[in-house]
């Protein structure tokens, strides 16, 4: 298939491309089933790509960033998914762009010294804790207490499903400070060496296998009054003024999950041969791949959209919310058609669109479900009747 230069990337988005895919192709490629056995990334390859200047695309260059634009963090998403599976693309992205981002824009000079500048070395690895066993979309109801005392704050609660969980140095961690709702909810930076925090399990998953999901438990956690990030009882907007970014990550994984699978389909249909001609020459076929194309095109554009919306500083929740939902719901759409294509092959583990029909479900789950995501389109449209 002809691979056109996009319009929306410039020259040096283009070059920061060619780097990445060789990158992508020397260094994680050839591991990542090796990480789908063993249910985990190497933690030492975050090192190597702080080296290289990729885990701090878009933050300060007196951090160790690169202050480049929205742009190029969608090149960097996109390459990233050339590796054919969703599971390290996904902790990757939790360090640089769902972490780390409320640290950036509401964290203390000293707390960036201490931290950010670890998040885009690789020497610190980072995680970010809102689940909870009973509390997941609605992150204003969250338990996990934190009671100043002194120089400390004391921490109790349990957290899950939490991406880099069993790896990770620092856990962002959203607690409640004081009373119900949004008002009594705080950011607090926990390093994993504390005392009374524990990895209570690593958890079993269906896919995003090279990932490590885990449930933590802060068990009498006693954390120092400085590791609040920004004002107590502001964390909860903090985190909100991170959750544009972390969607637009969400629908870059989501449609180039769907333009791996697309390409791997392509690709097939030209070798399988059916009833004395490749199966891509029948017409039934052809026209599967044909809506493929559709799909993953409409995805990219509604991605590209909001995002040039955020790289001009323009309000852009709708924007992201409607292209988080499209892409993610398309992308399952796409992945089960490739999924189609492969017939029995597809149904077997060494085929990468199996992993990707299985890693792709957790989009439409992780970073604000699809139901979430129609719920905030309805009220950014001024059509709730009901407030």
């Amino acid at each position: 298939m002809k691979v056109k230069r996009d319009v929306f990337f410039g020259d040096e988005h283009e070059a920061f491309r060619d780097s990445m895919r060789r990158f992508v192709a020397k260094e994680i490629s050839p591991r990542i089933d090796e990480w789908e056995e063993q249910g985990c990334y190497d933690k030492a390859i975050f090192k190597r790509m702080g080296d290289l200047g990729l885990l701090g695309l878009s933050y300060p260059v007196e951090y160790g960033g690169q202050e480049a634009d929205i742009r190029m963090s969608l090149v960097f998403w996109e390459e990233l998914c050339r590796c054919k599976a969703l599971g390290f693309p996904m902790s990757v992205a939790v360090q640089t762009d769902m972490a780390s981002p409320s640290l950036a824009h509401a964290g203390s000079k000293e707390q960036k010294e201490n931290y950010l500048k670890g998040v885009c070395s690789g020497e610190t690895l980072m995680a970010i804790a809102m689940t909870e066993p009973n509390h997941g979309s609605d992150v204003a109801s969250i338990e996990t207490k934190a009671v100043l005392n002194g120089d400390f704050y004391r921490v109790n609660g349990t957290k899950m499903f939490i991406t880099n969980g069993t790896q990770a140095d620092v856990i962002n961690t959203v607690v409640r400070t004081g009373g119900a709702g949004a008002g009594g909810i705080s950011l607090l930076l926990i390093d994993t060496n504390t005392p009374g925090f524990s990895v209570g399990r690593k958890l079993n998953k269906m896919g995003m296998l090279s990932s490590d999901t885990a449930e933590l438990v802060f068990e009498d956690c006693l954390v120092p009054k400085d590791n609040l990030l920004g004002k107590e009882g502001k964390g909860f907007y903090a985190l909100m003024a991170g959750l544009e970014k972390e969607r637009l990550a969400a629908c870059a994984l989501s449609y180039m999950a769907a333009q791996v699978a697309l390409d791997e389909a392509i690709q097939y249909a030209k070798t399988r041969v059916q009833f004395g001609k490749p199966i891509i020459a029948h017409q039934v076929i052809g026209h599967m791949i044909a809506e493929m194309m559709t799909d993953v095109e409409a995805s990219k554009r509604i991605a590209y959209h909001a995002a040039a919306m955020y790289d001009a500083g323009t309000p852009c929740n709708l924007e992201v919310s409607m292209a988080k939902l499209f892409c993610s719901e398309t992308a399952l759409g796409v992945i089960d058609k490739a999924v189609q294509i492969h017939g029995g092959y597809g149904f077997i583990r060494e085929y990468p669109v199996e992993r990707l029909y299985r890693d792709s479900k957790l989009i439409t789950i992780g970073g604000g479900t699809s139901q979430i995501m129609k719920h905030i389109i309805i009220r950014e449209s001024g059509l709730r009747f009901d407030q």
